[in-house]
Protein backbone atom coordinates (compact mmCIF):
# COMPACT_ATOMS: atom_id res chain seq x y z
CA UNK A 1 0.00 0.00 0.00
CA UNK A 2 2.88 2.68 0.73
CA UNK A 3 4.61 1.79 -2.38
CA UNK A 4 0.92 2.43 -4.07
CA UNK A 5 1.12 5.88 -2.63
CA UNK A 6 4.81 6.72 -3.44
CA UNK A 7 4.45 5.97 -7.09
CA UNK A 8 0.68 7.75 -7.34
CA UNK A 9 2.52 10.97 -5.55
CA UNK A 10 5.79 10.48 -8.04
CA UNK A 11 3.49 10.23 -11.25
CA UNK A 12 1.24 13.74 -9.55
CA UNK A 13 4.76 15.32 -9.17
CA UNK A 14 5.78 14.36 -12.89
CA UNK A 15 2.48 15.23 -14.72
CA UNK A 16 3.13 18.69 -12.45
CA UNK A 17 6.36 19.63 -13.54
CA UNK A 18 5.31 18.45 -17.15
CA UNK A 19 2.69 20.55 -17.40
CA UNK A 20 5.10 23.42 -16.01
CA UNK A 21 7.48 23.05 -19.01
CA UNK A 22 4.71 22.48 -21.33
CA UNK A 23 3.54 26.23 -20.36
CA UNK A 24 6.75 27.56 -20.44
CA UNK A 25 7.33 26.35 -23.57
CA UNK A 26 4.27 27.36 -25.11
CA UNK A 27 4.58 31.11 -23.41
CA UNK A 28 8.03 31.33 -25.27
CA UNK A 29 6.46 30.42 -28.45
CA UNK A 30 3.75 33.01 -27.87
CA UNK A 31 6.62 35.82 -27.24
CA UNK A 32 8.16 34.81 -30.67
CA UNK A 33 5.00 34.85 -32.45
CA UNK A 34 4.14 38.25 -31.55
CA UNK A 35 7.67 39.33 -32.67
CA UNK A 36 7.11 37.69 -35.87
CA UNK A 37 3.14 39.51 -35.73
CA UNK A 38 5.79 42.56 -35.38
CA UNK A 39 8.03 42.53 -37.59
CA UNK A 40 6.42 40.31 -40.59
CA UNK A 41 4.85 43.92 -41.91
CA UNK A 42 7.99 45.91 -42.38
CA UNK A 43 9.43 43.12 -44.05
CA UNK A 44 6.28 42.45 -46.49
CA UNK A 45 6.83 46.52 -47.24
CA UNK A 46 10.57 45.49 -48.28
CA UNK A 47 9.65 42.45 -50.17
CA UNK A 48 6.62 44.31 -52.17
CA UNK A 49 9.40 47.09 -53.27
CA UNK A 50 11.72 44.55 -54.05
CA UNK A 51 8.73 43.01 -56.15
CA UNK A 52 7.88 46.09 -57.89
CA UNK A 53 11.52 46.68 -59.05
CA UNK A 54 12.91 43.52 -59.53
CA UNK A 55 9.46 41.79 -60.94
CA UNK A 56 9.47 39.17 -58.65
CA UNK A 57 10.16 38.34 -54.98
CA UNK A 58 13.72 37.82 -53.94
CA UNK A 59 14.30 34.03 -53.26
CA UNK A 60 16.31 34.91 -50.25
CA UNK A 61 15.45 37.59 -47.86
CA UNK A 62 18.83 38.72 -47.53
CA UNK A 63 19.09 40.34 -51.25
CA UNK A 64 17.19 42.79 -49.76
CA UNK A 65 19.51 43.99 -47.31
CA UNK A 66 20.47 46.77 -47.18
CA UNK A 67 18.80 48.55 -50.31
CA UNK A 68 15.46 47.59 -49.12
CA UNK A 69 15.74 46.75 -45.72
CA UNK A 70 18.63 47.87 -42.80
CA UNK A 71 18.68 43.93 -41.81
CA UNK A 72 16.62 40.75 -41.81
CA UNK A 73 14.75 41.47 -38.59
CA UNK A 74 15.90 38.29 -36.25
CA UNK A 75 12.15 36.81 -35.91
CA UNK A 76 11.87 35.81 -39.37
CA UNK A 77 15.16 34.48 -39.92
CA UNK A 78 16.22 30.81 -39.05
CA UNK A 79 19.68 30.31 -37.69
CA UNK A 80 22.02 26.77 -38.18
CA UNK A 81 20.71 24.63 -35.16
CA UNK A 82 17.55 26.18 -34.34
CA UNK A 83 14.88 23.79 -32.99
CA UNK A 84 12.25 23.06 -35.21
CA UNK A 85 9.33 24.58 -32.95
CA UNK A 86 11.05 27.56 -33.55
CA UNK A 87 11.93 27.80 -37.54
CA UNK A 88 10.39 29.90 -39.68
CA UNK A 89 9.98 28.86 -43.49
CA UNK A 90 9.90 31.97 -46.20
CA UNK A 91 8.70 30.65 -49.43
CA UNK A 92 8.24 31.96 -53.05
CA UNK A 93 6.18 29.96 -55.34
CA UNK A 94 5.49 31.50 -58.75
CA UNK A 95 4.19 34.81 -57.72
CA UNK A 96 3.59 34.56 -54.16
CA UNK A 97 5.93 34.70 -51.11
CA UNK A 98 4.89 33.24 -47.54
CA UNK A 99 6.16 32.66 -44.25
CA UNK A 100 5.62 29.49 -42.55
CA UNK A 101 5.97 29.06 -38.74
CA UNK A 102 4.93 27.13 -35.65
CA UNK A 103 2.90 29.39 -32.91
CA UNK A 104 2.90 26.39 -30.43
CA UNK A 105 4.57 23.27 -30.43
CA UNK A 106 2.87 20.39 -31.52
CA UNK A 107 2.11 19.48 -34.93
CA UNK A 108 -1.30 21.20 -35.29
CA UNK A 109 -0.33 24.93 -34.64
CA UNK A 110 1.28 26.75 -37.78
CA UNK A 111 0.57 29.68 -38.98
CA UNK A 112 1.24 31.24 -42.88
CA UNK A 113 1.91 34.62 -43.58
CA UNK A 114 0.93 35.77 -47.24
CA UNK A 115 3.05 37.88 -48.29
CA UNK A 116 0.67 39.49 -51.12
CA UNK A 117 -2.62 39.90 -48.94
CA UNK A 118 -0.49 40.87 -45.66
CA UNK A 119 -2.53 38.23 -43.90
CA UNK A 120 -1.89 35.88 -41.23
CA UNK A 121 -4.00 32.65 -41.34
CA UNK A 122 -3.66 29.72 -38.72
CA UNK A 123 -3.59 25.91 -39.64
CA UNK A 124 -5.63 24.28 -37.78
Amino acid sequence: MKTLLWLIAGVVILLAAGAGYVRWANADMADLTRARHAALPEVRSALLRYKADKGRFPEQLELMVPVYIAQVPAAVKTAAGTEAARRIEYAVRGDAASFTYHVMRGPDSRETYDVNSGTFQRNR
